[in-house]
């Protein structure tokens, strides 16, 4: 097993052990594991990779785990062009129908794609808040180690 590969299960660990067990758990268990998968020394110098790497987390979370930034905002206007087209079909008497049914689904549709928008941008910010745990995790165990 890699070195990143020992840091991405003691992440993953954490995160995890976090959902589930609290915060006071999932910090005895990252340090535990730490301590028990390096050696003495070794250990600080995993906690400044596992910084590191949480960081690069972070970043990557932030730029492509950002609903606002992705595919779903072009979903999004995509729904908007649809539904304005369908305001204008509801003005003619002969297409009245079509534009209702269209309109309708575009709102449905429209309210399901929101939902998933939100659902996905408080998943990332809770999953960059855990990130940022572990990075104060680590920060406050390499100050209390020097």
């Amino acid at each position: 097993m890699s070195n990143t590969d020992l840091i991405d299960e003691a992440i993953e660990r954490y995160v995890s052990e976090r959902m589930t067990g609290g915060r006071e758990r999932a910090t005895s268990r990252f340090l535990s594991y730490a301590h028990l998968k390096c050696a003495g020394s070794d250990v600080g110098e995993f906690m400044r990779h596992v910084t590191g790497l949480t960081r690069y987390y972070i970043d990557v979370t932030k730029v492509f785990e950002n609903p606002f930034r992705g595919i779903e905002m072009a979903f999004l206007s995509t729904m908007l062009v649809v539904a304005i087209v369908s305001c204008w079909l509801l003005d003619n008497e002969a297409t009245r129908l079509c534009g209702i049914c269209v309109f309708s689904g575009t709102l449905v549709h429209g309210f399901a794609l929101v939902r998933h928008i939100s659902r996905k941008w408080l998943e990332s910010d809770v999953m960059i808040a855990m990130y940022e745990e572990i990075v104060a995790l680590v920060e406050q165990e390499t100050t209390l180690q020097s």
